[in-house]
């Protein structure tokens, strides 16, 4: 249909679909929503898992207390082991020295010591091996979210 008034022509076009597209955009944001949570679950698992084959192990612990949290578009993979930072990120030579007793001793030592020359620690990044190991699968975790939104949508 033309319509002439002062000085304007307008045009009206009946586009096809264009119900159907504006019904998608109003479904959009509960469908991107449940599949990026559900992406993001599988994600932090495998993020999860993939720490926890790279923690150094010693009495098991540190691994133990890898753990994992998602909230709405973030997930969250850390070592809740309070030592865990200093595995990962090593420590600068420092001394010891007894916070509570006059000594400090430990099985296999010979005799109790009033303090201890740490030499410091490299550093083991267990959780970026274990981030960089399960990059791969989470990019194709969240590829297939992508494609299940894109065909959701499209329906």
């Amino acid at each position: 249909m033309v319509e002439k008034g002062k000085g304007n022509i307008q045009f009206d076009i009946k586009v096809e679909g264009l119900e159907r597209l504006q019904n998608a955009f109003q479904r959009a944001p509960e469908i991107v929503g449940r599949e990026v949570q559900q992406a993001l679950n599988l994600a932090t698992i495998k993020v999860q898992g993939e720490a926890r084959k790279e923690a150094p192990v010693k009495t098991g612990n540190l691994r133990r207390m890898i753990v994992f949290t998602v909230e709405p578009f973030r997930g969250i993979v850390e070592s809740k082991a309070e030592y865990g930072v200093y595995v990962h990120e090593g420590t600068k030579s420092h001394i010891i020295r007894p916070l509570k007793k006059k000594a400090l001793y430990w099985k296999g030592a010979e005799h109790p010591v009033k303090i201890v020359h740490h030499p410091g620690f490299k550093g083991n990044p267990f959780m970026e091996r274990g981030a960089k190991n399960a990059e791969s699968e989470v990019q194709e975790i969240f590829q297939r979210a992508i494609e299940n939104i894109t065909k959701q949508l499209a329906q």
